[in-house]
C-alpha cells in the first residue's frame, strides 16, 4: 500500500480477497493494480509484473494520438486510405469493409479503435509514426513499463504460428480457418513464445501510472476518459454500486486451443461521492470460459469497492 498513513481501503482484508479470487483464477495468473486518484494511494496484486498488453494495448495508443492531435498534428478530417497490407485480424469493421471502403477520416478511425477495431488501431499507430513513436512518447512522459513494439496484426500471428497477415483473412470465419491450417503443436509453441515475450506488454503499476498522470493533466491533455477508455460493456461494469460512473477498456483475446492469452480491465470509477478509482486488471493464460474470466475480473472490482 503506497501513499497516505491512512489508507481509505482496508489493504490486509483487500489482500485476502484478491488472493483467493486469483486462486480461483489458476493456473491464469492474475495482476491488479488500483490508485485513489484522490489521495494517489495505490494497492498493488502482482503489480510489477509484466503481463501481454493485448487489447489494452489501445490505451497507451490512443493516449499517444491524442498527444498528436493536441499538437496540431493529427487533423480530425484527414483522410486515411487502407491498402490490403493495412489489414488486421478481426474485430475490425475497417477490415470488413474493404475493399468497398478504402478511405477513413482520422476521426472515424479513433471512434472504431476506442471500440476495439485491430485495422483502425493499428492505422493510427502507423500515422503517428509506429510503435516506435508510441514507445517514444511514453519514455518523453517517464512512464515506465509500458511498451508498445508491433502492429496488432503483427502479434496476433506470431502468438499463433502464421505468417504476415493476408487480406483473404479477413472476417470471423476466414481468420479461423486460418488459424487452423497450423498444426496444434506449433500454435501451443507460439502461444508460449508470447507469453515469455517482453514485447507489447505492461505492468499494472505502469498502466495505472499512465491514467493517474492522465488524470492529473501531466500529459498535457484534458482528462477525458471516455475518449481514452470507452465504455465497453460487462466486467467492472458488473461491480458498480449505486450512483457510480465507469469509464472502461475491457476485454479479451480470442481462446485457442482451451487457453485465453489474456484479460484485461482497464477503468476509472467516479463514486457518487466524487472520488475516483482507477483499475488495472490482467488475467492471463485462463483456461476458464469468457463468463467465468468475466466473473474474476468483476469480482475483483467488488473487492476493491467494498474495501473502501
Amino acid at each position: 500500500m503506497l501513499g497516505q498513513q491512512e489508507p481509505r481501503m482496508k489493504p490486509k482484508r483487500l489482500q485476502g480477497r484478491i488472493e483467493a479470487i486469483a486462486a480461483r483464477a489458476a493456473p491464469a495468473t492474475l495482476g491488479v493494480a488500483v490508485e485513489d486518484l484522490t489521495t494517489r494511494q495505490l494497492w498493488t496484486f502482482n503489480g510489477d509484473q509484466a503481463f501481454p498488453l493485448g487489447p489494452a494495448a489501445r490505451v497507451p495508443i490512443l493516449a499517444a494520438m491524442m498527444a498528436e492531435a493536441a499538437a496540431g498534428r493529427l487533423p480530425p478530417g484527414e483522410l486515411v486510405t487502407v491498402r490490403d497490407v493495412d489489414l488486421s485480424p478481426p474485430p475490425s469493421a475497417v477490415a470488413d469493409a474493404w475493399p468497398g471502403r478504402q478511405t477513413w477520416s482520422v476521426a472515424d478511425l479513433e471512434t472504431l479503435a476506442l471500440h476495439g477495431d485491430t485495422t483502425a488501431l493499428d492505422l493510427l499507430t502507423k500515422r503517428i509514426g509506429g510503435p516506435g513513436a508510441v514507445n517514444g512518447w511514453l519514455d518523453v512522459q517517464r512512464i515506465e513499463g509500458v511498451s508498445v513494439d508491433r502492429y496488432r496484426r503483427q502479434i496476433a500471428t506470431e502468438a499463433r504460428g502464421l505468417a504476415s497477415f493476408r487480406a483473404e483473412w479477413k472476417g470471423d470465419t476466414a481468420w479461423r480457418k486460418a488459424i487452423e491450417t497450423v498444426p496444434a503443436a506449433d500454435r501451443i509453441r507460439a502461444a508460449r513464445a508470447r507469453q515469455g515475450d517482453a514485447r507489447d506488454t505492461a505492468t499494472p503499476v505502469a498502466m495505472a501510472r499512465l491514467l493517474e498522470a492522465f488524470a492529473f493533466r501531466e500529459l498535457g491533455l484534458a482528462p477525458d476518459f471516455d475518449g481514452l477508455l470507452g465504455h465497453d460493456a460487462g466486467y467492472l461494469a458488473l461491480a458498480l454500486p449505486k450512483g457510480a460512473r465507469l469509464a472502461q477498456a475491457a476485454g479479451s483475446a480470442r481462446p485457442d486451443l482451451g487457453t485465453t492469452p489474456g484479460s484485461q480491465a482497464l477503468a476509472v470509477v467516479e463514486l457518487k461521492d466524487g472520488r475516483r478509482i482507477a483499475f488495472v486488471i490482467f488475467l492471463t493464460g485462463s483456461a476458464a470460459d469468457a463468463a467465468k474470466r468475466e466473473a474474476l475480473i468483476t469480482d475483483v472490482g467488488r473487492a476493491v469497492l467494498e474495501e473502501f
